[in-house]
Parts: C-alpha cells; structure tokens; sequence
C-alpha cells in the first residue's frame, strides 16, 4: 500500500513527463504478457527511442487533472502504461504496428484477418480429434496415421470471435493467428490527440486522395481562368502559344513568333526537298 507521500511523488513524476515530453501514449496492457512486453520493447528501441513507465490509472487520473487535461481520460485503460518520447507521433505508432510477436488464439480473442486452414497432413493422430474437425465442416482424411485436411477452410472471418473449440483446432495445428503488439489507445502531441482510430488511417491512401483533390481543384480553376500560385506558370504557357497562333494567322511577328515561323518554314521546305528528291 502506497503511503501518501509515494503517491504525491508518483504524480509528480507523471505531470513531469507530460511538462518534458513532446509526445505522450497510454498503452493497453490488458492481455499483454511480460515476456512478450520486454521482447516488443526490445525490438523498437532499435527504431525509435521512447520509454515507458507503468502508474495506477487513479494516479495518472490525479496527474491529468492537475494539467487540466480532463479530456484524455477517456483514453486511459485499466492497465496503464505512459510511453513517452520527442520522436513523431505518426513515425511512433508507425513503427509500433511493424513490430508484433505471434500468439495462439484464446477463447473471445477477435480474428484480426481471415483465418483460413489450408491442405495439410497433421501430427494429430487419427482417432477423436477427427470428430473436432468436422464439426465445424473441416473436410478431413488419414494420411500416414494421422489426420489430413483435404480442402481449405475459412474457420474464423475476420472480425469475429473466435470460440474456445476453434482455439483448440488451432493450437493443435500449430497457427497462431493473434498478432501482440503495444496496443496504444492514444498518442498526444502539445495540444493535439491522435486517437487509434486516426493513427490507424492509411497514410498512403489519404495521400493520393489528396493528390487527386488538387489535380481537380487545377484543372476547375483553369476552366474558370482562376489564376492562382500553382497554375499561373500553365496559364502563361497557354496564353504564349495562343498569341504565336494568333501573330502567324495575321502574319504579325515579334521575336520569339518570328523565331517559331521561321522553323516551322524551314521543316515545310526540307520536306519538299525530299519528297522532290532535290
């Protein structure tokens, strides 16, 4: 049991983080092993530096209040974590989401993608666990003793849960379909909260969304001959070859219509001369 002093200086040290650190995350460590905590954090810190620090979630609460930063308390899970860092928040969870460790499924996890067994002669041994297969439809033989799947099979799609015999199915055929990450629930930047929902945005996608959009914007405005920083240097290149037109229909030169009416010519001339073989 903390002593009031304890939970004094530990709040203290929270609201110290937050006063350093240009980037701050809570981190979800619900269903997240020390074993497999310690492996993840081990391989990041090869890609970015950050550290984090575990508080009880009453004194990160304290701390949040006394920044007046009320508005990310709903952002803190049971298991609290702080991760912090002067790194880019979008380059953190970026590398965050590389970096995960395979598990097997336990019953209620969610399928993060489809589950799909494929064709496979098995190390189970003929006999019972046949009868675990084709309950859920999985078209199974004997091969060699043991117990072959014939056909593939979509067992779990993604986004459902997946029940405690089908975790059993895949223990037994050695898939670990559950990817363990830092699961972070928030990263904050000064004033700004990145929930996971936007970290989890495709960057690329938006991207080219925004590419298309200004592509579509130029084109608009150069139908309505509104002149802006990005389509004036176009408009210029336009409205030069519309006036050499313009000169050489009405036989009215300055240099550079000049220049281009005499080439012109000249390229008229030399094909003449060799079609007339002269």
């Amino acid at each position: 049991m903390l002593t009031r002093e304890e939970k004094e200086k530990i709040v203290k040290e929270i609201i110290n983080i937050f006063k350093t650190y240009s980037t701050i995350g809570f981190v979800d460590f619900y269903k997240l092993g020390t074993r497999e905590y310690r492996e993840l954090k081990k391989e990041l810190k090869n890609k970015i530096n950050f550290e984090i620090k575990f508080f009880k979630r009453s004194l990160v609460l304290k701390a949040l209040e006394f920044l007046n930063r009320e508005e990310l308390k709903k952002y803190l899970p049971n298991q609290v974590g702080i991760l912090f860092s002067n790194e880019n928040p979008l380059k953190i969870y970026k590398e965050i989401k590389k970096v995960y460790k395979e598990r097997f499924a336990k019953p209620n996890d969610i399928a993060e993608e489809d589950i799909i067994i494929k064709p496979m002669i098995t190390n189970i041994p003929a006999g019972p666990s046949i009868a675990e297969f084709q309950k859920f439809k999985i078209e199974v033989g004997v091969e060699q003793g043991k117990i072959a799947i014939k056909k593939e099979k979509l067992l779990v799609k993604k986004g459902e849960k997946i029940s405690s015999e089908i975790a059993s199915i895949l223990q037994k055929l050695g898939i670990k379909p559950i990817k363990v990450r830092l699961n972070l629930t928030c990263l904050i930047q000064d004033s700004i909260i990145f929930p996971k929902d936007v970290l989890e945005l495709d960057e690329e996608y938006y991207s080219n969304e925004i590419k298309k959009a200004f592509l579509t914007c130029l084109k608009i405005c150069e139908k309505i001959e509104w002149f802006n920083i990005y389509n004036i240097k176009n408009f210029i290149i336009k409205a030069k070859r519309i006036k050499n037109e313009i000169c050489e229909k009405i036989e009215i030169f300055d240099k550079e219509s000049l220049e281009n009416s005499i080439k012109k010519h000249i390229l008229i001339a030399e094909k003449i001369k060799s079609l007339l073989n002269i």
